[in-house]
């Protein structure tokens, strides 16, 4: 384990203690992914100060819960979450979760996906992230929106938890 003065507490004790982490979102609405994922989840640290990017090399399992499979899938790196709506109920997500505390090996599959890349930070500099967004938007396909007030309220109308608590 990495001793770092710059790891706040929080971290630490997730990073010693815990296999998964829940990123849940405040809202089900569509394409709504936030830090929740990215930074405190999938990231890897990569300059020496940012230290909310060591929880993935930790091998912590992101319990997603916002936007749907498909558009978690369409952004984050192959089986590299999981999602409450591929289960019927909390409690299969814990018995699954407790299936998984028990067999490393399936555990780390999870975890794969690392020998294949880095998530990069941009929030330091938005302008990056909105340059690379437009030199990428192509793989998510061109549309045009008459009403961005419809299209952004809407994007909450419909989607439903599974599970029925």
């Amino acid at each position: 384990m990495m001793n770092d003065p710059l790891l706040p507490d929080c971290f630490k004790l997730i990073r010693q203690n815990y296999k998964f982490y829940l990123s849940f979102e405040n809202s089900l609405c569509s394409w709504y992914i936030t830090e929740k994922l990215y930074k405190n989840a999938l990231k890897s640290m990569s300059d020496g100060l940012s230290y909310f990017l060591y929880i993935s090399r930790n091998d912590i399992l992101p319990i997603v819960m916002g936007a749907s499979i498909e558009e978690y899938q369409r952004v984050a790196p192959p089986y590299s979450f999981i999602h409450v709506d591929q289960f019927e109920s909390p409690g299969k997500l814990a018995e699954y979760l407790k299936y998984l505390d028990k067999n490393d090996t399936a555990y780390n599959e999870y975890f794969a996906w690392h020998g294949h890349g880095i998530i990069h930070d941009y929030d330091a500099q938005p302008q990056c992230a909105m340059c690379l967004l437009a030199h990428t938007s192509h793989s998510f396909g061109l549309y045009w929106v008459s009403s961005v007030a419809r299209w952004w309220n809407d994007g909450c109308n419909g989607r439903k938890l599974r599970w029925n608590l």
